[in-house]
């Protein structure tokens, strides 16, 4: 049974025999399952008495169905964050993976629960939230320190940690691969449908593509704030989702963050946070953290917009699956991820309404 359909005494039955394979003797104590669609990682969050005292863990359960992405590696998202953790980055230290999906209806990792708050997406911390309640000086410090974290990633000598194996096994240069993956995941994505604006992306970044030899750094994938656990004084206490782990430059990175916090302002009808640096000031605090420079940021925010307006028309899709939104909903051409893709590179913007994902779930 999948866990969406588990009710939380099932799932705490599953997890605490799950458990006592791993520590015998062990017993939870509280657990808390949130509500889902099931299109996303789940999270279970519980407690155990254990030989070691009381512990506090998470569990990330893989979708046991339809889902955002592909497909969902855990062995190899829990081998980089340990590898990071071991070096002195802040990511959870991953104490297991689980690929039998018969505890809870689906593989999972469980790794020991970080403490602080998140900058949500829905409703986006543009809009209302702590963020929001910070002063200027504090949203700055808030954006610097996410940006160190960031260049913390790219700094780590990947090779000597050894993650070669999230280079192309063919030898082939790390964007090459990329672009191939993500055609991949857009030709799957839309599902027979032909989306113009994405496209037309695609055509852009080849007709556009930089010159660029430079050895490729370890990426996170899906750098933004909203994916940061922040403590009180504002410092990174937890780096999460790596679902989207792998190699490219770090103008990739940067590229990603900007274009995330232009979907969740420009994108979406939101002002600009007041103290949040400017363009310019967040490439050079990132420049001076990681101490290298970033050559073709322009380049890869485009690349930003046209994952993203692929993952859009997926969960469009998937929202009219388990019925979130009506058959004729236009979010899987028109969003502001696909709204901001044609401003980018001058193509004709998707026509009639935009919607967006947020407020829709």
């Amino acid at each position: 049974m999948a866990l969406a359909n588990k009710s939380p005494e099932e799932v705490r039955g599953g997890l605490q025999a799950w458990l006592e394979t791993k520590l015998p003797g062990a017993t939870i104590t509280t657990c808390d399952v949130p509500s889902a669609s099931g299109m996303s990682n789940l999270t279970v969050l519980f407690s155990a008495t254990t030989p070691a005292g009381e512990e506090h863990f998470v569990a990330r359960v893989a979708p046991d169905g339809p889902a955002v992405f592909m497909e969902y590696d855990l062995a190899k998202e829990a081998t980089v964050m340990n590898a990071l953790a071991g070096i002195g980055v802040s990511v959870p230290v991953v104490r297991w993976v689980e690929q039998d999906p018969a505890h809870l209806g689906a593989q999972f990792l469980v790794m020991e629960r970080a403490y602080g708050r998140i900058a949500a997406d829905d409703p986006p911390f543009t809009a209302t939230g702590w963020v929001l309640d910070l002063s200027d000086e504090e949203r700055r410090t808030l954006v610097t320190n996410s940006l160190e974290a960031l260049a913390d990633i790219h700094n780590a000598d990947w090779r000597a940690l050894g993650l070669e194996f999230l280079a192309p096994a063919d030898g082939s240069d790390v964007f090459d691969a990329d672009i191939a993956k993500w055609k991949a995941v857009y030709d799957w994505a839309r599902e027979g449908d032909v989306n113009q604006t994405v496209e037309a992306g695609f055509q852009w970044l080849a007709d556009n593509r930089p010159s660029d030899d430079r050895e490729p750094v370890l990426t996170w994938g899906d750098a933004r704030i909203g994916n940061m656990m922040f403590g009180d004084d504002l410092t990174v206490n937890a780096i999460l989702d790596w679902e989207m782990v792998g190699l490219g430059q770090p103008d990739v990175e940067v590229g990603w963050w900007l274009f995330l916090l232009r979907h969740h302002t420009e994108g979406i009808g939101m002002p600009y946070p007041s103290g949040f640096p400017t363009r310019d000031e967040v490439i050079a605090i990132y420049e001076k953290a990681a101490g290298r420079s970033v050559e073709h940021v322009d380049y890869y925010e485009v690349w930003a917009a046209v994952r993203l307006a692929a993952l859009m028309h997926r969960a469009g899709n998937l929202m009219i699956e388990v019925g979130l939104l009506p058959p004729d909903a236009p979010m899987r051409f028109n969003n502001p991820a696909s709204q901001l893709l044609a401003k980018l590179i001058g193509a004709p913007a998707p026509t009639g309404d935009s919607q967006s994902f947020i407020g829709n779930r």
